[in-house]
């Protein structure tokens, strides 16, 4: 029985979370490295990539007449499309950009549960993720679905909890307006953003959050 009770006290140290959390991370990213190459492409990944890198390099722009059907919100396509001016077009540089976003959401994911519930739930966290295989499929496509996964999760590290410097609330509104920017049926999240921030921290924070995020949802459309 004690040393039972010394396992489970030693179990209790943050570094046996952080060790379970990477392995979980390298799973997840173990994953999605075979899904890049094993998935068929589809329609959608297509669309994003051909039309971004378009519109990236200048050849068409956005909503133009007569150009390629600009059918979602303009960092759909203009995200994917730089990308691909950085470093290759193609479907295998849209899925490789797609593993490093899916790395920085698990990081996100765990900077958020592990402050806000501790080490061992922020590993367990990353655990869950990595035993959804169906999920890390979706996220591992050249698809806006696992960039705005991203972004959201963003929002949440720089906006959640009481205390967050100014500087931090302002990156996370910014990146909440860029979520409108990227699909639009993710512009509530703004208002909704701007609602806690005004409970959580008050009137001139709720100010300052709400003119950065119109200003950058007002720019991006510009």
């Amino acid at each position: 029985m004690k040393t039972q009770a010394l396992t489970l006290k030693n179990l209790n140290k943050p570094i046996f979370a952080y060790i379970f959390a990477i392995i979980a991370a390298l799973a997840i990213l173990l994953q999605s490295l075979t899904y890049i190459h094993t998935l068929e492409a589809n329609l959608d990944e297509g669309a994003y990539l051909l039309k971004g890198y378009l519109f990236a390099t200048g050849r068409y722009e956005l909503y133009q007449f007569y150009g390629p059907w600009s059918n979602h919100m303009p960092l759909a396509f203009l995200i994917p499309g730089y990308v691909q001016m950085l470093f290759s077009p193609g479907l295998e540089t849209g899925r490789y950009f797609m593993v490093a976003v899916l790395a920085m959401t698990t990081l996100g994911l765990w900077i958020t549960a592990r402050r806000h519930s501790g080490s061992w739930w922020g590993a367990i966290v990353i655990g869950l993720l990595a035993l959804n295989p169906a999920l890390i499929k979706i996220y591992s496509t050249a698809t806006t679905q696992g960039l705005v996964a991203c972004l959201l999760v963003w929002t949440l590290v720089f906006s959640l909890g009481e205390n967050r410097p100014l500087w931090q609330i302002i990156v996370g509104t910014v990146i909440a307006a860029l979520l409108g920017l990227t699909r639009i049926n993710m512009l509530a999240v703004l208002p909704f953003l701007l609602v806690y921030l005004f409970w959580q921290n008050g009137l001139r924070t709720a100010l300052f959050a709400a003119f950065t995020g119109v200003a950058t949802l007002l720019l991006g459309h510009a």
